[in-house]
């Protein structure tokens, strides 16, 4: 073989093992792009998580706040309506002791009209009355009894009277209604009497 042929022959084979190597260097380059790619996907995802637990304690943040928020203004409502039941309570008083003869006169209409607008305020704010039905059985938490009657006409631990209107604030509590509840008359009350009293009312009074 001439150099001339050898020279040639390397020539060959070097361009024969140039795409090959030209293969090789492109896969792994592409290699390299490839764990780059995933680099970067493990930090967008980072950055996502990062961002929507940022979010989220922000919201939670935001619902504290606003919880607080209803909470104190629900206690500032509180403290301003209380000191209006007192105004209702005078109202109630009043009309119960009028005479009959007095309540056609305007001017009493004028003040019924007064109570009206006070409790259609006060019902606006949230504030509903606390049912009292005779007859039913008292409720511990939205009464408190201030009195005891012996009577057969209702049932034992069921509302016999009302004796001052209770109100609640949302579903709340505000003020329990005060009652009056039945006792089983004492028999031993009846026996010394020779007859039967179905009616005896025992107070009781509250701090």
């Amino acid at each position: 073989m001439t150099d001339q042929e050898g020279q040639t022959e390397k020539t060959q084979e070097q361009e024969q093992g140039a795409p090959i190597e030209q293969i090789r260097q492109l896969k792994m380059r592409i290699e390299d792009l490839e764990k780059e790619l995933a680099q970067e996907r493990e930090k967008a995802t980072d950055y996502m998580s990062r961002a929507m637990r940022a979010q989220a304690d922000i919201s939670n943040v935001r619902k504290r706040l606003s919880q607080d928020l209803a909470l104190a203004m629900r206690d500032a409502l509180k403290s301003i309506v209380y000191e209006q039941l007192a105004v209702l309570d005078s109202f109630d008083r009043a009309f119960s002791l009028l005479p009959e003869e007095f309540r056609h006169f305007t001017w009493v209409e004028g003040v019924g009209l007064i109570q009206t607008q006070l409790f259609s305020i006060l019902h606006r704010a949230g504030i509903t009355p606390i049912e009292v039905i005779k007859g039913k059985q008292y409720n511990p938490i939205e009464h408190e009894v201030v009195a005891y009657e012996e009577t057969s006409n209702y049932p034992e631990e069921t509302v016999t009277a009302e004796l001052q209107r209770g109100y609640k604030l949302q579903d709340q509590v505000l003020r329990p209604a005060l009652v009056k509840i039945a006792r089983t008359p004492q028999a031993a009350a009846t026996g010394a009497t020779g007859t039967t009293d179905n009616t005896t009312e025992t107070t009781t009074t509250t701090e």
